[in-house]
């Protein structure tokens, strides 16, 4: 049986922001957005990250970015900007915000 990034051609990415955090408990920090994504640039789950100043963290769903096309509706060029991760790490920080809701 194939798993789902082989039926849709689907990638696992990570990118790095600076800034404000969405549940608004950091500001001018730093964290990264996790996705979920085609090849082709249709975000289909995305999380945000960030680690606090105690070492411990904090992970929120971003259900505004699904189906957000990364290049058409973005403007990028292309995937290039997003470090590519294996589906492990994109589970573990998935998981994270399960065990936090």
């Amino acid at each position: 049986m194939k798993d789902l990034a082989q039926v849709q051609d689907v990638v696992f990415a990570k990118e790095y922001w600076t800034g404000d955090s969405r549940d608004g408990r950091l500001v001018n920090g730093d964290g990264y957005h996790y996705y979920q994504i085609t090849r082709e640039g249709r975000i289909l789950d995305a999380y945000e990250y960030y680690e606090k100043d105690d070492g411990s963290y904090v992970v929120s769903p971003l259900p505004e970015m699904r189906n957000v096309h990364w290049i058409e509706d973005m403007g990028f060029e292309d995937l290039e900007v997003l470090d590519f991760i294996p589906e492990t790490e994109y589970l573990r920080i998935k998981e994270a915000n399960q065990r936090h809701v």
